[in-house]
């Protein structure tokens, strides 16, 4: 009687170690299942748990926003609002010769010089465009009138070297005989100068500045500027493009385009989502989610007499200033928790997007 005890305790102890194994296996499987998954990252062992990581979302989230837009938009603002003015009135025989550059496209370069007082303009500008390059002592003069009088020359603006080919092209904005403004001329990739009459009838003028491009790297800025006076003063700096594209773990795409100058209003475009980009030793490949964030909305600005700026008005907007800046490609994952906080918590009780959420945090948090 004790043998057939001993037995089928025996056999009853192996049957139960033999469901263990199967119900380890069953879990074990469940667990690694995301790696055959399109729709989630290949991980290996995190180094933080789920609640480590989602305490860094929340504490992320609850710092104070306006100090980390500042830091992202630091390069593009600073470039801005360090343009030169200037009070510089050219001599009537000047001011002719100038006239002439203006309706030939070209200029010597020694005589630009003398006019501008700026030896930095340069003999090697005499690229006008692919099919035209003038003799070394040339240089490429374009003509921008502010006003319907082209040939009237009271508000309008000189590049002297072609924008678009020469890196030390100068812009000068001129009222009548008096230069105003210098700007950093070399605008290439980036939008071309355009104008428009504000509500109280004074001159705006806008133009792209390119902080850096390449294959899936865009950053161009919109700067704008308004005649008041003797002045031209920076009234708003917005992005007109912003892209990164893998291997950023996380990709995002903006583009915007003024539809409205009464008042300014511009349509923006864009998409962001994770990638996670996987090097083996004979290859490399991506793995994306889908888009997280897949819109477009219009943004509007009205004039603030006070501040003499342009103001954004965000309650109209589907992205406010600090969603916006979060698009650019600097250092600025802090600023992207910080804005789509919400966002962001909603994505953490999403199963599908979950593994995605904390893959990145684990990224931003390791600074891997």
């Amino acid at each position: 009687m004790n043998r057939i005890l001993a037995l089928i305790t025996l056999l009853l102890l192996i049957g139960c170690i033999h469901n263990s194994r199967i119900k380890n296996r069953a879990i074990s499987t469940k667990q690694t299942s995301g790696k055959n998954d399109p729709d989630a990252p290949i991980t290996s062992k995190r180094q933080y748990t789920d609640e480590q990581l989602e305490a860094f979302l929340d504490s992320v989230g609850h710092l104070p926003t306006r100090t980390l837009t500042n830091k992202g938009t630091f390069e593009a603002d600073s470039v801005f609002k360090s343009q030169k003015q200037l009070d510089t009135l050219i001599s009537p025989l000047d001011f002719e010769t100038l006239k002439r550059a203006a309706v030939k496209r070209v200029m010597r370069v020694d005589i630009a010089r003398r006019i501008f007082n700026n030896h930095d303009i340069g003999y090697d500008c005499t690229t006008k465009s692919i099919f035209v390059t003038y003799k070394t002592g040339l240089i490429p003069v374009v003509y921008i009138p502010f006003n319907k009088q082209k040939n009237a020359f009271i508000e309008f603006a000189l590049y002297i070297g072609d924008p678009g080919h020469c890196e030390s092209s100068a812009l000068y904005f001129f009222k009548a005989n008096r230069i105003i403004a210098l700007h950093e001329g070399y605008n290439r990739f980036a939008s071309e100068m355009h104008f428009y009459k504000d509500d109280d009838g004074k001159t705006v003028v806008y133009y792209g500045r390119n902080f850096g491009e390449g294959t899936g790297v865009d950053w161009i800025y919109y700067y704008f500027y308004k005649y008041d006076g003797d002045k031209l003063v920076p009234i708003l700096g917005e992005v007109e493009k912003a892209n990164l594209q893998p291997p950023a773990f996380r990709a995002r795409w903006l583009e915007s385009t003024v539809v409205s100058t009464h008042p300014l209003t511009l349509k923006m475009v864009y998409n962001e989502n994770f990638n996670q980009t996987i090097s083996l030793p004979d290859t490399t490949y991506s793995r994306s989610s889908t888009n997280f964030i897949d819109d477009s909305t219009t943004v509007s600005y009205a004039w603030d007499e006070r501040s003499k700026t342009l103001k954004r008005n965000d309650e109209q907007s589907k992205l406010n200033e600090a969603q916006i800046s979060s698009f650019y490609w600097s250092d600025n994952e802090y600023l992207f928790i910080n804005s789509n906080y919400k966002l962001l918590k909603g994505m953490l009780k999403d199963k599908k997007q979950q593994n995605w959420v904390l893959w990145y945090l684990e990224k931003v948090k390791t600074g891997s």
